[in-house]
């Protein structure tokens, strides 16, 4: 198996830490991060600062999808890729997960995830969350979507232009309530 390991700084510059302090639908990290997987399908997992707990990297996955080591992935000593900015977007696109045959029409996703102030929160750390619930910075059990938050960890996923035949609409939304 081989993972990358991102850097969370886009050109040097350092990326906020905490799950909703960068989790935005136009985030320079989220955007260049994604851009990634745009036609190229990938297993992703959004770690967080507080995923150390024993049952953090037990992954709802067959049996035939190899797991991560943790020290492999995420050890003190993993070299991290870093990201530059990106002018990639997700209007027009699809998340695709291959492994749930599912798929989130974003141009919908951003129009009924809109908050009181404007944002709107990217699904794919959400969607892909390791630790989320443990800080101040952090997706909140009050907000819509919280079931949903680390739900398609570790899932082969993708950005495309069109769903692929015989995959169904997921309903999720991801809306912070303040």
């Amino acid at each position: 198996m081989h993972c990358k390991v991102f850097d969370r700084s886009v050109d040097g510059e350092y990326t906020f830490a905490k799950l909703i302090e960068h989790s935005w639908w136009q985030n320079p990290f989220c955007n260049a991060f994604s851009e990634f997987f745009y036609n190229i399908p990938s297993r992703v997992a959004w770690v967080g600062d507080y995923a150390n707990e024993q049952d953090d990297f037990k992954f709802d996955l067959p049996a035939t999808v190899v797991r991560p080591s943790y020290k492999k992935v995420w050890g003190n000593r993993v070299k991290s890729i870093a990201c530059q900015t990106s002018d990639f977007t997700l209007d027009d696109k699809f998340l695709i997960n291959y492994d749930s045959r599912q798929y989130i029409d974003l141009n919908e996703y951003k129009s009924n995830c809109v908050d009181n102030s404007g944002w709107i929160i990217h699904p794919l750390p959400l969607l892909t969350a390791i630790g989320n619930n443990r800080g101040c910075g952090d997706f909140h059990k009050d907000g819509i979507g919280y079931e949903f938050v680390g739900k398609w960890t570790w899932q082969l996923l993708a950005f495309l232009d069109s769903v692929p035949n015989d995959f169904e609409k997921a309903d999720i939304r991801f809306i912070e309530i303040r």
